[in-house]
């Protein structure tokens, strides 16, 4: 007998076809065969002899060798049929077929492979994420196996722009600590001390050792980090796996990709599912093959809720009878396996069901869904859900205990109903920011997660109720089928998902729910406080590009509404793809505003890149409004529309009134009131820079021109709430009356003027603030937080001529007018 070698790509079908010959027979002539769905490279596989009417179960033509005749002899020859199968939308005039025992052979052989293929799903979809990113995902090697066996046509990964170059964590923290040791070893604070006193060894205790102490400690963090990083523990963040073109290079069928829903008779119970190609395959090759028409007595047993399956083979086995008396072939001897009487084979074919072929103008009107999109999906979603079986006739299905979907299967329709997506954790709010050395970062800060309704049909983008002309989709059951997820803003739909499972798919299903985040000592508590920031509904979302390297983005629309851009993954984990906005609602401000300042004090007060400068600019200045006025607390400002806070920042107060309020607020302890609220509060230290610089300016400047003790002390409070050096040279940096930037050591020594320098012990405020910056100053955000004051006040009198001349020099050096002083 012929040998033949295994092929990569290979199929065991495949090499059947190419031989004549029956898989049962290739099966049997080779016992190291014990799965028709495996088989290796290299294998040698014996071929069994090909007699033609034994590969293909039919009986030789008697005008086989004429050359004048298209026509069989009239000489009588049996065809023996051991199997009936109806497929889904079939038209009348072949409403189901007939298979020879051959047929019906290669027909079970092929649903087992698909069952097999359908449980190997499951199984990957429940498989945890694998750890060694350079392997295929369960899921993706599902998709490529699938693809090869030809029934996913999977197309490439959307071409996204490129992942910009990141350095670790490790690394930007070394690069902080480096920025520090900078600044420290130039730190000369001999001016601030020129009218302190000649002795050149009081300065020097003063001066270097504390300087000297500050940078021994700096240098011992950094090695300490340099050794995390040489031991290759940092990360660069998370990135999910696409699907690329070269995984599903290797197809060994190249017929058309898919698959066909059928029942078969003498297994009642359930749908079952054959690839095009090989359904093809087996028609074409089996003449004997015979179409039953759906006669009217066929039609009379379809109709009757009470007929049995026994009612409905009998007419089945008469229509076939009578046809085969008519024909040239002969006898017909059926051999079908007998169902249960009791057992309604094909369901209520009746008023609720209607088995018209969805090619009509209103598909969406059908109760049961037949068309090739409809199939598909119904194949995805057994997958997906582990169907074990069915009563078609009541809607009841066993999905199995993890199942959380409502299936109408009916209607190939699946919906989820108040889940959590990606999961209940959620997916890791990444934030990315740039480091001392503008390079780029990523750091998760809690998480995100989506909590709603998911609704997947065969209709483009959802089928909406009494929707009429429906377009069909297979975009719903591609979605099932990927690893990669695709979304995109859908008007009708909130958002419309899709996947890539086939090439050039059209979205068929819908979310819609409401979009939370979690603060990480949160995250992972059973009672976690997710807080909403958005709503994801229908109408509520935009068409929104987020930057390359990012998941979200928080932006100023044209209409000043804050957008949230957020790309795919952030909703269905790694791999998905596309992007959407929507607006932010106005009760979700301030939620979202703490989870951003939140992150910047976690980030020690770097450039976040997600976070659109002009809204943070408002969010800042409207912070210190509310601090220095009596109009309401923080979240009732931040909750307001953003021309409204940019008029009354317009319109705000003197800097005199809003120092003397401040002031005010820190005396009578209120300045924690304005910061607390229901959904969330947040504190002093929590302040970002910009906000504390305008409050410091504030007080500072008014001190200078009144001599208000009040200030000086509400200025002393509000600089110990500082708590690491970046924070602190942030605020020097932002020390203006709009929160813009400045020359931070031009601040500095103005605030260093205002200082007494004598050196009484209970009056030296200069050495005191110096030893807060030396000794007290977190170096990163995790320090322990100083109780510490930055300076100890002392009276407006005692000092006055001393800080007089002290604010003479900084005028003449800066010609700063502010500074001048009755």
């Amino acid at each position: 007998m012929p040998q033949y070698e295994v092929q990569s790509g290979d199929t065991l079908s495949a090499i059947a076809q190419q031989h004549q010959v029956t898989l049962a027979a290739l099966k049997a002539e080779n016992p190291r065969i014990r799965d028709v769905d495996h088989i290796e490279t290299g294998w040698t596989l014996t071929i069994p002899e090909n007699n033609d009417s034994a590969a293909t179960g039919l009986p030789e033509p008697k005008s086989a060798n004429s050359r004048t005749s298209s026509q069989c002899t009239t000489t009588a020859c049996r065809d023996e049929y051991a199997e009936i199968i109806h497929v889904m939308g079939a038209a009348e005039d072949a409403w189901c077929l007939a298979l020879p025992e051959a047929a019906a052979e290669e027909i079970h052989a092929e649903i087992e492979e698909m069952d097999a293929l359908m449980a190997e799903f499951k199984k990957a979809q429940d498989a945890p994420p694998s750890s060694d990113e350079a392997q295929p995902s369960p899921k993706r090697q599902w998709m490529i196996k699938a693809a090869e066996k030809g029934v996913l046509a999977p197309e490439a990964d959307d071409q996204e722009e490129a992942e910009p170059e990141k350095v670790s964590l490790i690394s930007s923290k070394i690069a902080a600590i480096d920025e520090q040791i900078q600044w420290y070893d130039d730190y000369d604070p001999d001016y601030f001390f020129s009218f302190a006193s000649d002795n050149e060894e009081k300065r020097e205790d003063i001066v270097t050792i504390a300087k000297e102490q500050r940078l021994t400690m700096l240098r011992s963090q950094r090695q300490a980090l340099q050794a995390q990083l040489d031991e290759g523990s940092a990360t660069n963040g998370v990135k999910g796996n696409g699907i690329k073109a070269s995984d599903f290079s290797k197809r060994s069928n190249q017929t058309e990709a898919g698959i066909i829903e059928i029942m078969v008779f003498s297994r009642p119970g359930r749908w079952y599912y054959v690839r095009k190609g090989v359904y093809q395959r087996i028609t074409a090759s089996y003449a004997s093959i015979r179409y039953v028409r759906k006669t009217k007595a066929i039609a009379g047993v379809l109709e009757n809720p009470s007929a049995t399956a026994g009612e409905l083979i009998g007419k089945i086995k008469d229509g076939i009878a009578a046809d085969a008396a008519k024909s040239p072939i002969g006898n017909v001897e059926v051999k079908f396996v007998e169902a249960k009487d009791e057992f309604f084979l094909l369901g209520k074919e009746h008023s609720k069901l209607t088995w018209n072929s969805s090619e009509g103008d209103n598909p969406s009107e059908n109760n049961f869904q037949v068309s090739a999109e409809a199939q598909l999906m119904r194949f995805a979603m057994q997958a997906s859900a582990g169907v074990n079986s069915f009563d078609l006739s009541t809607g009841e299905i066993d999905i199995g205990a993890k199942a959380s979907a409502s299936m109408a299967l009916a209607e190939a329709e699946a919906k989820l109903a108040e889940v959590f997506v990606p999961n209940e954790a959620g997916w890791d709010c990444r934030f990315t920011f740039r480091n001392r050395n503008g390079e780029l970062t990523d750091l998760a800060f809690g998480a995100f997660r989506l909590s709603g309704d998911v609704t997947l049909n065969c209709f483009v983008g959802g089928r909406i109720s009494g929707e009429a002309n429906a377009k069909l989709s297979t975009g719903a059951a591609t979605f099932l089928l990927s690893d990669q997820k695709k979304i995109k803003p859908d008007p009708q739909a909130g958002l419309s998902v899709s996947g890539n499972a086939f090439a050039g798919a059209e979205a068929g299903g819908a979310v819609s729910g409401k979009f939370c985040w979690v603060h990480p000592e949160e995250q992972y508590k059973s009672n976690a406080n997710w807080q909403e920031l958005l709503k994801i509904e229908a109408g509520g979302t935009v068409a929104a590009g987020v930057g390359a390297g990012m998941d979200f983005a928080l932006k100023l629309g044209r209409d000043h509404a804050i957008i949230m851009a957020c790309k795919g993954r952030l909703v269905f984990g790694p791999g998905a793809s596309g992007s959407f906005g929507t607006t932010v609602d106005l009760q979700s401000c301030w939620s979202l505003c703490k989870a951003v300042l939140d992150a910047l004090r976690e980030f020690d007060y770097s450039y976040l890149e997600n976070i659109d400068s002009d809204l943070f600019i408002v969010w800042s200045r409207n912070l210190y409004l509310s601090l220095v006025d009596e109009a309401g607390k923080a979240a009732e400002w931040i909750n307001q529309p953003v021309e409204n806070l940019q008029r009354a920042w317009e319109r705000r107060r003197s800097l005199q009134e809003n120092a003397q309020t401040l002031a005010q607020k820190i005396r009578d302890g209120r300045l924690s009131e304005v910061l607390q609220s229901d959904q969330g509060s947040i504190s002093l230290y929590d302040l970002p820079p910009e906000t504390v610089g305008m409050l410091c300016h504030t007080l500072l400047q008014t001190f200078i021109e009144s001599w208000e003790e009040e200030q000086e002390r509400a200025l002393i409070y509000i600089f110990s709430h500082i708590t690491t050096w970046r924070k602190f040279f942030e605020v020097l940096q932002h020390m203006t009356e709009d929160g813009s930037k400045c020359n931070p050591m031009q601040a500095l020594e103005k605030l260093c003027a205002i200082l007494d320098d004598g050196f009484a012990s209970d009056d030296n405020q200069l050495k005191q603030f110096h030893d807060w910056i030396s000794s007290e100053l977190g170096a990163t955000p995790d320090a322990p937080v100083s109780q510490t004051v930055a300076w100890m006040p002392v009276a407006a009198g005692k000092k006055r001529r001393r800080i007089r001349e002290k604010l003479v020099a900084y005028h003449q050096k800066y010609g700063d007018l502010s500074s001048i002083i009755v």
